[in-house]
Formats: C-alpha cells, structure tokens, sequence
C-alpha cells in the first residue's frame, strides 16, 4: 500500500499496487460496428480509481465502461470510469481512470473490497 507523496498527483487516498485484469469497453470505430473490448492489467487501485497500462492512448474526460477481475478473492466488478490522464511510458500508456458513483454499478462492492484489503473497519 503506498499513498501518493508526488506534488503532481491528484490523488489524496492510499492505493494498492496490485496488477488486476481490467476490461474497458471501447466505442466501435464505425457507427454499426460492435464495441471492442481491451484487456489490461491494473498497476494501483483505489476506492475511486485506478491504473492502467495499455498499448493504446485514450482521451482525457472520456467515459468508459469497466470491469476489474480481482483474482484474490476471485470476484468482478463491473463500473464506469472517466479517463483522468493519459501518459506514455515505455512505448505503453499509463492511464489514470476515476470511478463514478453510480447505482448501475458496482462500485459499493468495489470500495468495500478495497476498504477490506487496506483493513479498514466498519
């Protein structure tokens, strides 16, 4: 668990590094064309966002919709997120994506898992 000391980072709440399967649901190219899915792997999470790298850049203020498969336990959740950031790194992205709050989601669930893996108590 680390929390963020860089003067540029937004984030005030602490993260946990952990690589996790994320799956971004991507608008189709082409009016008609299905939805692309990329599969990522999360670099931190937090209660309200995440980390990804991926071999594509995505545009900042973009919303997208996710899902994270956590492997330990093995359980997903499905949310929504906006694109925060986007940086290049290595010939990949690494992208920073706030999660909304929102009753179509899973995102009660979501902050409880990341509450229980930080220890917090309710």
């Amino acid at each position: 668990m680390t929390k963020s000391t860089i003067p540029s980072e937004q984030r005030q709440e602490y993260r946990l590094t952990a690589s996790e399967a994320v799956y971004l649901e991507l608008e189709a190219e082409q009016g008609s064309d299905p939805a692309k899915i990329v599969i990522s792997r999360s670099t931190d999470l937090s209660a309200n966002g995440i980390q990804v790298k991926l071999d594509r850049p995505l545009p900042a203020g973009h919303i997208y919709p996710l899902c994270i498969q956590l492997h330990e336990p093995d359980v997903r959740f499905v949310l929504t997120g906006e694109v925060k950031w986007c940086r290049a790194e290595a010939g990949r992205y690494q992208v920073g994506i706030a999660l909304f709050e929102s009753d179509d989601t899973a995102i009660l669930g979501w902050k409880e898992e990341i509450a229980r893996r930080l220890g917090v108590r309710s």
